[in-house]
């Protein structure tokens, strides 16, 4: 199957709400729209919010990057708001996602890609966060609500 990988049309952003809210289900449309203002007349060689849409032009995936330097892998692709829309689980979009993340991240001479990802999609299991959090911190009110992926890039 085809997809067509593109950067979101600003007029089209209420039609990839329902992919957000697959990981965000709390998110208002005006949220979402702000959050998509927020990345107008940026350069969006350092930023940006993609989308994969099927052949009859449906959005089934989406995902949100900036370029940030990075203590341990200095410069670092950092993704959001992965969502991939798979259907019986072939993980077509996934696929084409990861190939488009790994071949500009390499072409903006990042040498890792972060993605965060939700806890409630996180393959590791929850119990685990809650053990790694420092007391000081728990008592304090944070809570672990994502897990980060890290891929090194040669």
């Amino acid at each position: 199957m085809q997809f067509a990988i593109t950067p979101l049309d600003q007029s089209k952003s209420q039609q990839v709400l329902p992919l957000i809210q697959m990981v965000k289900s709390d998110i208002t449309a005006e949220q979402w729209q702000q959050y998509v203002n927020s990345f107008t007349g940026r350069n969006t060689r350092e930023c940006g919010i993609i989308t994969v849409r099927n052949a009859t032009n449906y959005y089934m995936g989406v995902l949100c990057y900036k370029i940030i330097e990075d203590v341990m892998h200095q410069r670092v692709m950092d993704v959001t708001n992965y969502v991939a829309a798979d259907i019986l689980g072939r993980n077509d979009i996934s696929g084409t996602l990861l190939n488009w993340l790994e071949e500009q991240a390499r072409s903006r001479d990042c040498q890792a890609i972060h993605i965060t990802i939700d806890v409630k999609h996180s393959p590791i299991p929850q119990s685990s966060y809650s053990k790694s959090i420092p007391s000081q911190m728990s008592d304090r009110g944070y809570l672990c609500d994502a897990t980060r992926l890290c891929k090194k890039l040669n």
